[in-house]
């Protein structure tokens, strides 16, 4: 009886084996390994078979945090949840803004009808991020080549990142950092807010502001005219030509006032030609000279916070405008 029953265990044993051996579970790191609160990871999963198995496997994942007292922890999904072996699916951890920043565990199971099979804990850190935002040029400066004393314009956008929001009544203010090459009479920049504002209001989605870049050059102060009456002199020897018609016949004196009457108009005619009409134009800031120029754009909230793109690597983003000389006056 005693060797009946152990080889009756040893039969069940091998059955079970071979039972939680119809299909295999293998699961990559989760890609990035370490994310911030809002953010995601994936882990590529590979399911084959051993023995030929190719029924229907069930898919999910489990969130282990390694402290208990957390908030808002990771959610972790297959895609596909239900595959025919062999197959493949991805497992997805998707954290929140207020998840709490610390490593967790993630197993994955298999299920098929007859056996379940889970791998080893795949670790996920949750870093603790500072929020912050990036500034990006969402349209370049128009028109791109100006005579100076023009002047174009552009939108710049700023954008939060890991749930960056303005500090209460506060806002980004934007600046041309710096500007290339140097000159004596630059381009001067400025940015136009919306609603009025000195400063851009970020609450969540991006925001942008108007950028104007203006250059110096001639002011036209208005038109001088010069008007010379010679042309009123042609009108002095009608008083001759009075005086002689009133001395002659009638017929005469007809003839003479015709002749007066073509001088008179004439007379009118000609005096404007005989003047001159000029602009004034004076330079009281300068002239911008001609270049290209670049100008970096930062930005900057009321706790100090300056825009992420700009670092020791990275000066952040440009915009350029080509200034050209202003034509010659004669």
């Amino acid at each position: 009886m005693w060797f009946i029953a152990a080889s009756l265990a040893v039969v069940f044993a091998l059955s079970s084996a071979a039972q939680a051996q119809e299909f295999t579970l293998d699961a990559s790191p989760f890609s990035p390994d370490a994310i911030s609160p809002s953010g995601t990871a994936s882990s590529h999963i590979q399911i084959g078979s051993t023995t030929g198995f190719t029924g229907i496997v069930n898919l999910s994942c489990q969130v282990s945090p390694s402290d208990s007292s957390i908030t808002d922890p990771p959610i972790c999904l297959v895609s596909p949840a239900s595959v025919n072996v062999p197959a493949t699916a991805t497992a997805t951890v998707t954290t929140k803004a207020d998840t709490t920043t610390i490593q967790y565990n993630i197993t994955i199971t298999g299920t098929s009808a007859n056996s379940t099979v889970t791998t080893a804990a795949i670790p996920l850190t949750v870093l603790s991020v500072t929020p912050q935002f990036t500034i990006s040029v969402t349209s370049t400066v128009a028109p791109s080549s100006v005579v100076a004393g023009s002047g174009a314009q552009g939108v710049v956008t700023v954008n939060p990142i890991n749930g960056y929001v303005n500090p209460q009544g506060e806002g980004v203010t934007l600046a041309c950092a710096t500007i290339s090459p140097l000159v004596t009479i630059a381009p001067v920049c400025s940015f136009t807010y919306p609603k009025g504002g000195n400063s851009l209001q970020v609450t969540g989605p991006p925001e942008s502001a108007t950028l104007t870049i203006n250059t110096f050059g001639p002011i036209t102060t208005g038109a001088h005219s010069s008007r010379k009456a010679f042309g009123l002199w042609i009108t002095a020897p009608l008083l001759g030509l009075v005086g002689i018609g009133a001395a002659s016949g009638k017929r005469v004196r007809r003839a003479w006032a015709v002749l007066a009457l073509f001088v008179l108009c004439a007379s009118f005619i000609l005096t404007p030609a005989c003047g001159n009409s000029t602009n004034s134009t004076t330079t009281p800031n300068g002239i911008t000279p001609a270049n290209t120029y670049t100008f970096t754009i930062i930005g900057v909230d009321s706790n100090g916070v300056v825009s992420s793109n700009t670092s020791s690597t990275s000066s952040g983003p440009t915009v350029s405008l080509t200034v050209t000389a202003p034509p010659k006056t004669p």
